[in-house]
């Protein structure tokens, strides 16, 4: 408050510096004309007052009109100073103000008790970490993320030798660091009570495993099932030898503890496979997410299990922002790829003249470049026009959605740049 009561001040006097200034030319203009004219008048026989005195209200009126264009001069100076530093000042309290209300520290806590308002299940996200550099932390942890208004909450849990050993049957892995990014789903807010649930859902499976009775790689689609027996040499009642088939057993039945998401189910992922693989794409899970790859224009789609289309994912433009999974599916079920050929076609040779001064373009066998020269990156693709490196950094930023041959034609005939000498 005090600081905004001098920056007014200072405003005031500055304008009222300003406005004496613009008095004292004005002023001084009348002083040396009158001067000058009293001192041609004396000279030409007129004189109406003494030559000495009319020479002093000259010199005083361009005394005044030098020191007041000074004083202007000052005066605009100090505006324009104290205009920059009063947009600063509204930078740095936006800045102060964002920093109050988006600066949300992380918090590392152990619950013993988590409760939601809301009667419907909610389904929460766990993922096994490490957290170097923390001195509270020396091991795996498994935890989640909870948001409050000026924070996030790290909930977490501290796994013992024994959870790491039955983790590492679960997900099938040796190297126990390997299990950093695994990922289970769970019904229970509290990683305590969240991963002993999850161990007892597996515990036939881990048993079944370590008992060395059975093959492990045809146990790994009944992780989870409660049909699973896993003793005796039997795996289940109804495949007794276990399931030899590729992808999942048409009769897995999940334990009822179990929360799904619902794209987490391996069966639902297989499923939306089969609509979609004869067109060149497949869907898989990747720590905790959906990876939707394009295997014809090596495009790669991010989604959580929910379907929802992730922030840093790529994305198709034409079915918009808010598009989920479901409607990538069905754009991929359908489509048509036409495979055009713009080297054959001649397309090229007429992008090399439209690019002339502007780049150059060059074939080689299956690839087409564009380039400015030897320093500068060089955009290659495929004679379809399909990008080689559809993810390179130095893709333009207005492409991103959008690369391609005929694109990055199109954006170097508007943007006009690495002119060629």
């Amino acid at each position: 408050m005090l600081k905004k009561f001098a920056f007014n001040c200072l405003r005031n006097i500055n304008a009222a510096f300003g406005m004496v200034s613009l008095t004292a030319i004005g002023l001084g203009a009348i002083a040396t004309f009158s001067g000058l004219g009293l001192l041609y008048l004396a000279r030409g026989g007129f004189p109406i007052v003494e030559k000495e005195r009319s020479e002093q209200i000259a010199s005083t009126g361009i005394g005044a009109i030098v020191l007041g264009f000074t004083g202007i001069i000052f005066a605009s100076l100090g505006g324009v100073f104290l205009s920059v530093f009063e947009e600063l000042e509204e930078t740095n309290s936006g800045i102060e103000s964002a920093k109050i209300t988006d600066i949300k520290p992380l918090v590392f806590t152990k619950p013993e008790s988590f409760e939601k308002s809301n009667g419907v299940p909610f389904i929460y996200t766990y993922t096994v970490m490490t957290f170097e550099g923390h001195s509270d932390f020396k091991g795996l942890v498994v935890c989640r993320f909870e948001e409050e208004p000026y924070r996030k909450l790290v909930l977490y849990e501290e796994l013992r030798s024994h959870h790491i050993d039955d983790l590492t049957v679960i997900y099938d892995e040796i190297d126990p660091d390997k299990l950093i990014g695994q990922t289970f789903s769970s019904y229970k807010p509290l990683p305590c009570e969240a991963l002993e649930e999850h161990l007892d859902i597996h515990r036939r499976y881990v048993n079944a495993v370590n008992s060395e009775e059975f093959t492990s790689c045809y146990l790994q689609v009944c992780a989870g099932c409660k049909l699973l027996h896993g003793a005796n040499n039997i795996v289940c009642g109804i495949y007794p030898y276990g399931w030899f088939e590729d992808g999942c057993c048409p009769d897995k039945q999940w334990d009822e503890r179990k929360a799904l998401f619902p794209f987490e189910d391996d069966a639902v992922v297989e499923s939306l496979n089969r609509e979609i693989s004869s067109n060149q794409a497949n869907l898989c899970k990747f720590y905790g997410d959906l990876i939707l790859w394009d295997e014809y224009a090596n495009r790669r789609f991010s989604f959580s299990y929910s379907g929802i289309l992730l922030k840093h994912s790529d994305r198709l433009l034409e079915l918009g922002t808010e598009a989920r999974l479901l409607s990538y599916i069905q754009y991929f079920r359908t489509r048509n790829v036409v495979v055009f050929d713009y080297v054959a076609s001649g397309r090229v040779s007429e992008f090399t003249k439209e690019l002339k001064g502007i780049a150059k373009i060059e074939v080689d066998g299956d690839k087409i470049s564009i380039f400015f020269d030897i320093y500068a990156p060089c955009h290659r693709f495929r004679r379809d026009g399909v990008a080689l490196h559809p993810y390179s950094t130095f893709v333009p930023q207005e492409l991103k959605y959008n690369y391609n041959l005929v694109s990055y034609v199109n954006y170097l005939k508007s943007k006009k740049s690495g002119v060629l000498g």
